[in-house]
Parts: C-alpha cells; structure tokens; sequence
C-alpha cells in the first residue's frame, strides 16, 4: 500500500511535500515555543528537531514523562530526547501529516 501511494503521489513530490513541511513546522514551532530553530533548509529531509521550552525539562527522566504525557493525554507520538541541558523534539514528517498536525503539537507542548 505504500508504494502504490509512493506511485501515485510520485516519490519527488512526496520527498518535497515532506522537506517543505518539515522546515516549516520547525520555524514554527520554534516561534510558537519561543525558542530558535538554527537548522538550515538545505540540512532538511522529512525530520527536524526543535528545542523545547526550558520548563519542559532537561533530563532523560523528563523526557520520557513528556513523551508519555503527550501519547496518552493527547495521543501525539513524539521522539523527545534530553541534550545539552535542555529537552529537544524530533518532529517526524510523513505525506499524511499536515500543518494542523504541527499546530496541534505545537499547542500541547505550550499547555505544559
């Protein structure tokens, strides 16, 4: 079913969609979370990561409370890893996601 869906779309224009996506939620939620998004376009595919407001944590242990809190409460899946004294997010992007994907997780974080 995915390459059909690959085929269909054509894999450029998946590839595309995804990078384009994938920018754009970055500067996005940096903005909304008042943090900085430095990652060059060009050092884009479909994934990015973003850092998190300093009240969210910084350690492993709060990683992993997020991460649990935003899948059960929410039911957002999201790789949230603690680095540099401060907690970071891996925003995976896939042809079904969207920008209401990235504004529904950028305000479930700002909730917290």
């Amino acid at each position: 079913a995915a390459l059909e869906l690959l085929a269909e779309f054509g894999a450029e224009e998946v590839r595309a969609y995804n990078h384009d996506l994938a920018f754009e939620a970055g500067e996005r939620l940096a903005k909304r979370w008042e943090t900085e998004f430095r990652t060059p376009r060009s050092m884009v595919a479909s994934m990015v990561s973003v850092p998190l407001p300093a009240r969210c944590g910084s350690t492993a242990a709060e990683a992993a409370e997020l991460r649990d809190r935003l899948l059960f409460e929410d039911r957002i899946e999201l790789h949230i890893a603690a680095r540099e004294g401060r907690l970071a997010a891996r925003v995976a992007i896939q042809i079904y996601n969207d920008i209401a994907d990235v504004d529904r997780l950028g305000e479930a974080i700002a909730r917290r």
